[in-house]
């Protein structure tokens, strides 16, 4: 009785997708540490943590909303990489799972690069709340 092996898979995640969610989140992090870099630079030219019309809190809410911004796409890159690992893959688990073919390595690299990225988002986009902003981004 012949048996039907096929490797060929039913599922398949656009390139794009794939991509977004299995390099977003890392380039969101990368993109708010440079920008709150930029932000703090000009902010703390003068010595006094103060940009343009905004105060030295001023300056913190900028960085605070700018680290939101950055911490919403890197949620959603990681969400993504986790609908497109549940998608590939046949386990249940993230302990249990492979990453075998490329679509499953990209999705399964993205949930752990996407979680990573969002709790570093999340330690440095909280750091001006109690650290003066032009030591903590300089």
């Amino acid at each position: 009785m012949p048996v039907e092996t096929t490797t060929e898979r039913t599922q398949h995640i656009p390139p794009a997708r794939l991509w977004f969610g299995a390099a977003g989140s890392a380039i969101a992090w990368a993109l708010q540490g440079f920008t709150c870099f930029l932000i703090s630079t000009q902010a703390c030219a003068n010595g006094t943590g103060s940009w343009g019309p905004f105060g030295e809190i001023g300056v913190r809410v900028v960085i605070g909303l700018v680290s939101l911004a950055f911490l919403g796409a890197a949620a959603a890159s990681c969400l993504i990489s986790y609908l497109n690992w549940r998608a590939l893959s046949e386990q249940r688990h993230l302990s249990q799972a492979e990453g075998y073919a490329r679509e499953d390595y990209m999705a399964l690299v993205g949930v752990f690069v996407g979680v990573t990225t969002v709790l570093g988002l999340i330690w440095s986009g909280i750091s001006p709340i109690w650290c003066d902003v032009c030591n903590t981004y300089r």
